[in-house]
């Protein structure tokens, strides 16, 4: 409890930052030129949609002038924040890695990452919701959360953990809606990257990916390993897990590994082309007009041959969209494809059919673009949305850090 009367204090304090420094946006035309700024640099890990609205929630490491500031944001559709952000601890020992929207708590979402207790959920407003009580918490980082999808509020969580409120466990537990951890589910597993709930006929049981072998698992509702999926290819890391869409049993894997990409069977099998990257693939999404197509983003730099960098859409037989462009693709200032461990969970799409992309990367397509975008579904800028993310000190937005205290 202290860390959340800590952060709603930090609150107050944003309370007055994100107000002086909408000003000062807004009388400065947008940019804070004619302020006293700094550069800034935005780093997002995780990003959520906010059911029956066009907000999103955030995960951000803001690397200020003043050091580095971690927050989670609900932004809403051009950019700027609903409200103030709310403050994690300092550094980049306190990254969030993963958030996911809580079923039954509208608005709501569950954030999981590197700090104290590993998880907390927050309401639609982004105070901490006290009915989620996890007591000590995880004593390691939180990778995935990913709600159970039967009507209960339970969540699956995966990481790299080995115990939960004081109890041995291993690295894939599910809680129940009111921070408890269901003793019926017990897996013998560790070091989980990836969770991700299995499609017909298989409703009710997950998968779970990560580090160690087995490395892709699919477990029963009370966490018995299903001994007729045999994953045939050789799986490295495993760091994103989708179900296939249309009633198909198949599920896709994304990690480190020969092709990056597979999609495999219900017992395992390759099915259909899709391991064609040049490297690894740290997240999978699938688009929102259920053609069964997927977006993919990690360190790769081509697909089947062809030029994709850190983004691609690829269709439900594994080629590449035609009418899907991206140019460039993503960099930064290093030159890099900046998809790395850091930002694997920050991608989605929302109702309209748009992408949000976050990352540690500072242009896209030759333009500048700061941790966080929004894309057409032809993988065009939208240039309606720049994110503005405010700190104790300032704003930060374009590359540009408006100080306010």
């Amino acid at each position: 409890m202290k860390r959340f009367h800590n952060r709603l204090f930090r609150r107050l304090l944003l309370t007055c930052t994100y107000a002086l420094g909408a000003f000062l946006i807004v009388a400065s035309g947008g940019s804070g030129s004619g302020s006293t700024d700094d550069s800034c640099r935005l780093v997002v890990s995780a990003i959520a949609p906010v059911a029956g609205s066009d907000d999103i929630w955030v995960g951000v490491l803001s690397e200020l002038p003043t050091g580095e500031f971690n927050s989670v944001v609900r932004l809403k559709r051009d950019g700027s924040e609903a409200f103030p952000p709310v403050p994690l601890a300092r550094g980049f020992e306190n990254v969030i890695r993963t958030i996911a929207a809580a079923e039954g708590v509208s608005g709501g979402v569950y954030v999981g990452g590197d700090f104290s207790e590993g998880i907390f959920r927050l309401d639609e407003a982004g105070s901490p919701d006290n009915l989620f009580d996890v007591g000590s918490g995880f004593n390691g980082p939180v990778s995935t959360i990913v709600p159970a999808a039967d009507g209960s509020g339970d969540i699956y969580v995966g990481g790299f953990f080995s115990e939960y409120d004081g109890v041995i466990v291993g690295g894939l537990v599910r809680l129940n809606v009111d921070g408890s951890r269901d003793t019926g589910f017990i897996a013998i597993t560790q070091a989980i990257q990836a969770v991700a709930m299995a499609g017909p006929p298989y409703l009710g049981s997950v998968y779970s990916g990560g580090y160690v072998t087995p490395r892709l698992v699919r477990w029963s509702s009370t966490a018995v390993s299903d001994s007729s999926f045999k994953p045939s290819p050789a799986i490295g890391p495993v760091f994103s897990i989708a179900p296939a869409l249309g009633g198909s049993s198949s599920v896709y894997v994304g990690g480190s590994f020969d092709g990056g990409l597979y999609r495999l069977s219900n017992l395992g099998a390759t099915d259909g082309d899709f391991s064609s990257f040049n490297n690894s693939v740290r997240k999978i999404v699938h688009t929102a007009d259920f053609t069964g197509d997927i977006y993919a983003i990690g360190e790769f730099t081509t697909y089947q041959g062809s030029a994709a960098r850190g983004l691609a859409r690829l269709n439900d037989d594994g080629s590449p969209e035609a009418n899907f462009f991206t140019g460039t693709g993503f960099s930064n200032s290093d030159g890099l494809v900046p998809f790395g461990e850091f930002a694997s969970s920050a991608l989605a799409t929302d109702a309209s059919g748009d992408i949000y992309v976050g990352g540690d990367f500072t242009d896209y397509d030759g333009t500048t673009a700061d941790g966080l975008v929004r894309l057409k579904n032809n993988g065009l800028l939208d240039p309606d949305f720049k994110a503005r993310i405010s700190s104790e000190t300032g704003v930060c937005t374009g590359g540009t850090f408006v100080k306010t205290l």
